[in-house]
């Protein structure tokens, strides 16, 4: 990449939201801005809400503040994040700086009053290109107001003001200071300036605030009653939008870009539309105009798309190509490369972090690979739960618990969008940043774990083989001893007797350790094998078939072992061992994906492997007197097997959860005569049907169903269907 390239703006933001420099190339959310910026222009309060990562800071900034300045509205953004100042003085603030504020009027001033940010709206007089314009305030992430440390009292003050000016109300202060002065007889309150008081600023306002936490505006409904009444919800993008959002900002005019203009191939676009979507290559995709009503949109994550987007684009600018460069599947690596840059996300995060903190601090590190190895332990061990879901912690755990994890450290973190930092209860709280680095953090920690089990295991097996060479070199210097007693033998005569003796015992001792050695070393590989570590047990069956003598010694003891046998009978527990752990992994790969059917077909086929294992484990282990001698602890299995019931029931509880919600869903729909809405919400609930008899029947008895849940969704959707011929029909 030349120096020149490096400095230019891309045509995909990545993981910053668009800014209004970059409306020109913000696709995809085109019948979302105008619906929005149609309501901001009705309403004088609106409140735009979504999950996080969804894109309402991208939305606000390219896409409705060009649309409300084509209607002589003066958007000014504010964000609530800092905490030195009160949270009014910083509104005030932001708009007297504001390059839109064109004047301010003077009419009825108050020397010496406090301004409260009622007063200054009506001052303050807003312009675009010369000509009056209609202030919008845009609260950008609202939550930040309940979330940051923020005082009590400021919070309070600041709701109070921003109430008057959302119920068009005059500020009781101001209304009690003139109606004193107009009782003292103050000249200055003439009939022109009492009115001009009296009107109402001329403005809109737009909140924008996370999904989870729009119970907090609900909770300030007394002060703002109509609050909620003009709601917008900003789905993620369908599939026409992400086609939109991937395909024309490659090909958009205009610049200078870091990248020249290019285009996907239709092949390479579906397919990365499929794989955002998380479709499988076989599936076809239908045209959208096909059927309207009925028609699932693919909801895809703009997280993810602006990633692989600029994946793409920064690789054409490194690979410096032609304008009317056309993308394929083979340029990025296929279903192969869109996998890796997903999941490399979070490596490549990890692997910039040291040279961000370095910077931070304004100092070099001596060991960058201690810190990304702290980073690591810290968001993989303390902020993942056991049951691989993402959970916050407070600062406090995180300082004390990590040597040299400092607030600058976490600072860090969360610059570089790998944790969220949240204030609750007056402490600083941290999280993973996405839902969608979560299964990235799982495979890095099971891997990592999976690597630290098996340099214990080969450490602890060197140390073994270390032991037994040891051994080997006393019984060798004892034999070399025996030898030199033998020489000595010769020589003298009068001891020949004695030295025979002598070196009989010696060898009697030494065939004893031998046989010895050889039961010590099959002893630690089935107790490798009772604790299945199977990466020590096998490798140590392998070393004894190395030694045909031992092997022979064993056969012949008491009780006999055929050492082939059991390294057979040790890799059939670590094949059966694997499959288990493998459907245990698909399973929580589907529920994370909220696939809660296929997950638990994945953790029944875990448990029906599981019962497998069990049994080899009683058909290999031989009972004696005092009890059955298990080839594996039978409480390992025991363990397994709860947490395989524990991961069934989990995911059996998330699918009726979810069909719930779905049916009432419908029924609303249903009510309503939405029939479309209503078939969607059916669909929904056809793919949650989980294929297991006793899933089933758990989900009748959960939804108090007369008939199996397939018959009802079959039945529903077939009324359904009626009803919505009978609209096409009219």
């Amino acid at each position: 990449m030349t120096p020149y390239a490096a400095n230019l703006p891309r045509r995909y933001p990545g993981l910053k939201p668009f800014d209004r420099a970059q409306s020109a190339v913000f696709y995809g959310r085109r019948e979302d801005a105008v619906r929005l910026t149609n309501l901001i222009l009705q309403q004088r309060l609106v409140v735009l809400f979504a999950k996080s990562g969804i894109g309402k800071t991208s939305i606000l900034q390219a896409g409705v503040a060009p649309s409300l300045e084509q209607q002589n509205y003066a958007p000014v953004f504010i964000r609530l994040d800092k905490t030195s100042a009160p949270l009014v003085d910083t509104v005030g603030e932001i708009l007297t700086k504001n390059d839109l504020v064109g004047g301010r009027d003077r009419t009825g001033e108050r020397p010496g009053e406090r301004e409260t940010i009622w007063e200054r709206m009506k001052r303050l007089e807003f312009d675009l290109d010369g000509l009056p314009a209609t202030p919008v305030l845009v609260f950008d992430q609202f939550e930040e107001v309940f979330t940051l440390g923020h005082s009590e009292a400021s919070r309070r003050r600041f709701l109070a003001e921003l109430a008057d000016l959302a119920n068009g109300a005059m500020p009781d202060v101001i209304r009690t200071n003139l109606l004193q002065r107009f009782q003292q007889g103050d000249p200055t309150l003439t009939p022109d300036v009492m009115r001009w008081w009296e009107s109402q600023p001329e403005m809109r306002i737009v909140i924008s605030i996370r999904s989870d936490f729009l119970n907090l505006l609900d909770e300030i409904s007394p002060l703002i009653p109509g609050i909620l009444h003009n709601r917008y919800q900003l789905q993620p993008l369908n599939r026409k939008q992400a086609e939109e959002a991937i395909a024309l900002p490659a090909d958009a005019p205009g610049g200078p870009f870091a990248s020249a203009r290019f285009r996907y191939r239709t092949d390479a676009l579906n397919q990365i539309l499929d794989f955002l979507a998380g479709r499988e290559e076989q599936d076809v995709q239908q045209a959208v105009d096909d059927l309207p009503m009925l028609k699932k949109q693919d909801e895809i994550e703009s997280f993810n798309l602006q990633i692989l987007c600029q994946y793409v684009e920064e690789k054409i600018i490194d690979t410096i190509q032609p304008e009317g460069f056309e993308v394929t599947p083979d340029f990025y690596g296929a279903l192969v490369g869109l996998e890796s840059e997903i999941r490399d996300f979070y490596q490549k995060q990890l692997q910039t972090l040291p040279e961000v903190y370095a910077r931070k601090v304004g100092m070099s590190l001596e060991d960058p690979e201690t810190m990304i190895a702290t980073v690591q332990r810290l968001i993989e061990e303390s902020l993942v739960t056991p049951n691989d879901r993402r959970c916050s912690m407070v600062d406090d755990y995180l300082l004390n618990t990590y040597p040299g994890v400092t607030q600058d450290f976490l600072d860090v973190l969360v610059d570089s969008r790998l944790l969220r930092k949240e204030n609750r209860l007056n402490d600083f709280y941290y999280e993973i940043s996405h839902d969608t680095l979560l299964p990235a953090v799982i495979e890095s920690r099971n891997k990592r774990r999976s690597q630290e089990k098996a340099e214990q295991e080969r450490l602890e097996y060197k140390r073994k083989l270390a032991e037994e060479a040891k051994r080997r070199e006393t019984v060798e210097a004892e034999l070399a001893a025996i030898r030199k007693q033998r020489r000595l033998a010769r020589m003298v005569a009068i001891t020949s007797l004695l030295s025979l003796l002598v070196m009989i015992g010696f060898a009697i001792w030494f065939v004893r350790d031998y046989i010895n050695a050889a039961k010590d070393q099959l002893r630690n590989a089935e107790r490798s094998l009772f604790n299945e570590l199977y990466g020590a047990s096998i490798p140590a069956y392998e070393e004894l078939l190395k030694h045909p003598r031992r092997c022979w010694v064993l056969r012949h003891s008491r009780p006999s072992k055929i050492v082939q046998d059991e390294l057979a009978v040790a890799r059939q527990f670590d094949s059966l061992c694997q499959l288990v752990d493998s459907s245990l992994a698909r399973g929580d790969r589907f529920f994370f994906r909220d696939n809660y059917a296929a997950a638990l077909d994945a953790y029944h086929d875990a448990k029906n492997l599981q019962d497998q294992y069990n049994a080899l484990n009683w058909e290999q282990s031989p009972p004696t007197d005092s009890g059955r001698v298990w080839r594996v602890d039978s409480l390992r299995v025991v363990s397994k097997f709860y947490t395989l019931g524990f991961r069934i029931e989990n995911a059996r509880n998330s699918l009726i959860k979810e069909f719930k919600i779905r049916q009432r869903d419908y029924e609303v729909f249903s009510e309503a005569k939405v029939w479309g809405q209503a078939l969607h919400n059916l669909q929904r609930m056809e793919r949650l049907l989980p294929a297991h008899k006793d899933d089933l029947e758990k989900l009748k008895r959960e939804l108090n169903l007369d008939e199996e849940p397939r018959e009802y969704v079959s039945n529903a959707m077939e009324a359904c269907n009626r009803e919505i011929k009978k609209l096409f029909s009219q």
